[in-house]
């Protein structure tokens, strides 16, 4: 199997039209379907594509319309490939039922469990709209533990939108990591998939192999005391499982680094 993995596409049908702020970096920003063209293009190349993985944030604060319109655009692009989604703190979870399911609006948690004769894949939802840094939802942890017990017997892709690991970012790790990590270390988890970040890493976590993809969109430097330098920059991962087994991955990160806009986010 062949994972194709992106993240953080941010896409709006129309940003809008402002100069400053966030809201202008936006602006600024290209489309960001010209550069997930790109990627899509660059990844069939190098091979058939089986499955698609998004961690979040398919759009920024998106419309109905606006998820009905990027599933389509991506059916177009990639045929039937499968795609599995995990939410992140730009997606409205209403709109995307909508829009992206065709099924009727709800703000539960989305979660989806696809189980494969030699594994299976689990993609977690630990966000809210609005809510940067991710929720901790007792609901949602008895869900995920009963869920993992029933997948005990399968090595296991887990997939969830915010980072785990306090140390690669400058962005606050999800308050549910330690106790999410210390669930995971006892199941045959294969690796961790997320995004939130917009910055490329790769890195173990208890001993499981662990990939934050970058963004489809911008990146954020953060310059201090609140300084946030906005940049373009974009990418994916692709990975290759045989029989449960990861045995190749690469990361493709692209850096045109046009400036978007130098910001006080403490401001904001």
């Amino acid at each position: 199997m062949n994972l194709l993995h992106i993240s953080d596409i941010h896409f709006r049908r129309q940003y809008p039209d402002c100069q400053e702020g966030y809201q202008g970096m936006l602006a600024a920003m290209q489309n960001p379907l010209i550069p997930l063209e790109e990627c899509i293009r660059h990844a069939q190349q190098r091979g058939n594509i089986d499955l698609v993985v998004i961690s979040g944030d398919l759009t920024e604060d998106g419309e109905v319309e606006d998820y009905r319109f990027l599933k389509e655009w991506l059916h177009e692009r990639l045929g039937e490939v499968e795609m599995i989604v995990t939410l992140g703190n730009h997606d409205i979870k209403s709109h995307f039922r909508l829009g992206w399911c065709s099924t009727a609006a709800s703000e539960l948690p989305y979660n989806q469990v696809k189980r494969y004769s030699d594994m299976a894949i689990v993609s977690f939802d630990n966000s809210c709209y609005g809510a940067s840094d991710g929720v901790v939802d007792e609901a949602q942890f008895q869900w995920l533990q009963q869920t993992l017990a029933e997948l005990k017997e399968l090595p296991i892709i887990f997939v969830t939108h915010h980072h785990l690991l306090a140390q690669q970012s400058s962005t606050p790790v999800w308050p549910g990591a330690e106790r999410l990590l210390d669930l995971l270390a006892s199941y045959n988890i294969r690796c961790i998939l997320n995004g939130h970040t917009h910055h490329a890493f790769t890195g173990k976590v208890q001993g499981i192999p662990y990939y934050t993809v970058a963004s489809m969109s911008f990146v954020g430097e953060d310059e201090g005391q609140g300084i946030v330098r906005f940049e373009e920059r974009y990418g994916y991962n692709l990975y290759r499982f045989e029989e449960g087994k990861l045995i190749h991955q690469t990361s493709e990160n692209y850096l045109p680094n046009r400036l978007l806009k130098v910001l006080d986010m403490s401001q904001d």
